[in-house]
C-alpha cells in the first residue's frame, strides 16, 4: 500500500504516455462501478466477525464469573477469539486495499503574501485559477484546506500505517516543490510533530495492545538519496550504501538498523539522522533540500501460539523539491542536482503507474536509486 501526500503547486515529471493514461482512466471507471458493492460486502463481513468476537468475549467472561468452565473450554474460546480476531484484521486490510493501494492526498500551504488561487468545491477536488483567470479542477482521494491540523492529516493516514503490523508494506511519500511544506508534514516541529513521530508512536501502541498473542520487534533505518547516491544517516560518517538486486528483491547490505521500544528511542534516532544529514550537507554544498530523506521501520511479529512470523515495512519519504529546470535557471552543481532529482521523480512516477496497471503494463523506465528503493519497499 502506498500513500502520496501531495503538496500543491507541483510540476508533473514526464512519465506515462497518453495511451497509458487513457488505459488507466478506463480501468479506474470500471473499478469504481464495483467498488461500492465490494465495500458494502466487506463492511457486512467485518460487522459479522465483530459480533462473533463479542460473543466469544462474553462467553469467556460468563465462564470465569460462574467458575464452572473447564480449562479446556476456556482454551477453546481463546482459540476462537484469536481466529476471529485474525479474520477481522484480514478483512480490515482487504478493505484498505479496496479503498485503493495507491492514494493521493493534497495538502495546500497558505501564502499570505499573495491572493489565494485555490478553491475547494469538495473534499476531493481543488480548483486552480491561473494568472489569466482560467480555472482547472483536479481530483484527489482527499483534499485538505490550508487550515487542516497535523493531527487530522495523521488520522486519515493511520489506517494505512497500521497495516504494516499485519505484514503489509506501506509507503508514504511527501511530494511537491521546495517550500510547499513537505518536511513540515512529515517531520513537523517538536511541539507539533508530523507523520513520522506520530506513525511510530501508533505502531508501538498497536504492538503493545497485542502483547498477549504476539511479540513484536521494531527496527529503524534512515537514509538520504542525493545525486543517485544512498547514504546511511545512522552512522557518524554517513557512509555510502549499495543497492543490490537478488532476483526480484532489492537488498541494502550493511545498512544500520536501530531497535525502537519506546517513543523516546525514535526521537533520539531522528536527531542522530538529522545531525548526520547536516554534516553531509556541509560537505556537498547544502544538499538538505536537494535530496530525498527516507525513514524505514521494519516490523517483525511472532505469534506466541503458532510461531508464525509476519514482516512488514513502513517507509516514510520526504522527497526533494520538484521544480522545472527552465524556471529555476539552475547552472553548475545545482543543474546536476535538479537533473538527478527530476530523473528519480520521473522513475518514481513510472513505478506508480506500473503498480496501478499491472500486469498489463509493459515498459522500461530509467533505473534510479529512489525507484529501486521504492520497488523494494512495495515488493508485497
Amino acid at each position: 500500500m502506498a500513500l502520496t501526500l501531495l503538496q500543491v503547486a507541483v510540476p508533473v515529471p514526464e512519465g506515462p504516455t497518453q495511451q497509458d493514461l487513457e488505459q488507466l482512466n478506463r480501468k479506474v471507471k470500471s473499478l469504481r462501478k464495483s467498488q461500492v458493492h465490494l465495500k458494502m460486502d466487506m463492511l457486512r463481513n467485518i460487522g459479522s466477525v465483530g459480533a462473533v468476537i463479542k460473543e466469544a468475549i462474553k462467553a469467556a467472561a460468563d465462564l470465569k464469573k460462574s467458575d464452572i468452565g473447564s480449562q479446556q473450554e476456556l482454551e477453546e474460546i481463546r482459540a476462537l477469539y484469536q481466529k476471529e480476531a485474525l479474520q477481522r484484521r484480514l478483512l480490515y486490510n482487504q478493505l484498505q486495499e479496496l479503498r485503493g493501494n495507491i492514494r493521493v492526498f493534497c495538502r495546500p500551504r497558505r501564502d499570505d503574501r499573495a491572493k489565494m488561487c485555490l478553491k475547494f468545491p469538495s473534499d476531493q477536488d481543488v480548483m486552480v485559477t491561473n494568472q489569466e483567470g482560467s480555472k482547472k479542477t483536479f481530483n484527489f482521494d482527499k483534499v485538505y484546506t490550508p487550515e487542516v491540523t497535523q493531527e487530522q492529516i495523521f488520522t486519515d493516514t493511520q489506517p494505512i500505517i497500521t497495516s504494516c503490523v499485519d505484514g503489509y508494506n506501506v509507503c508514504l511519500l511527501a511530494y511537491g516543490q521546495t517550500g510547499s511544506g513537505k518536511t513540515y508534514t512529515m517531520m513537523g516541529p517538536e511541539d507539533n510533530p508530523g507523520i513520522n513521530i506520530r506513525a511510530i508512536t501508533e505502531l508501538l501502541k498497536v504492538c503493545a495492545e497485542r502483547v498477549e498473542t504476539k511479540t513484536y520487534n521494531l527496527k529503524v533505518s534512515m537514509v538520504e538519496i542525493y545525486n543517485e547516491t544512498v547514504q546511511d544517516l545512522l552512522t557518524s560518517d554517513a557512509r555510502t550504501l549499495d543497492l543490490q538486486m537478488v532476483g526480484n528483491v532489492v537488498r541494502i547490505p550493511n545498512i544500520t538498523e536501530m531497535d525502537v521500544a519506546e517513543v523516546s528511542d525514535i526521537r533520539e534516532i531522528m536527531k542522530l539522522g538529522d545531525s548526520n544529514r547536516k554534516v553531509a550537507s556541509t560537505k556537498m554544498n547544502s544538499t538538505s533540500s536537494r535530496s530525498h530523506l527516507v525513514l524505514m521501520i521494519n516490523v517483525e511479529g511472532e505469534d506466541k501460539v503458532t510461531g508464525a512470523i509476519s514482516k512488514g515495512v513502513l517507509t516514510l519519504c520526504d522527497l526533494a523539491g520538484s521544480e522545472r529546470i527552465s524556471k529555476t535557471e539552475a547552472t553548475g552543481q545545482r543543474l546536476v542536482e535538479a537533473a538527478a532529482i527530476n530523473k528519480s521523480l520521473s522513475a518514481l512516477g513510472q513505478v506508480s503507474i506500473r503498480s496501478i496497471l499491472r500486469p498489463t503494463y509493459i515498459g522500461v523506465s530509467p533505473r534510479s536509486a529512489l525507484k529501486t528503493l521504492v520497488e523494494a519497499i512495495n515488493a508485497h
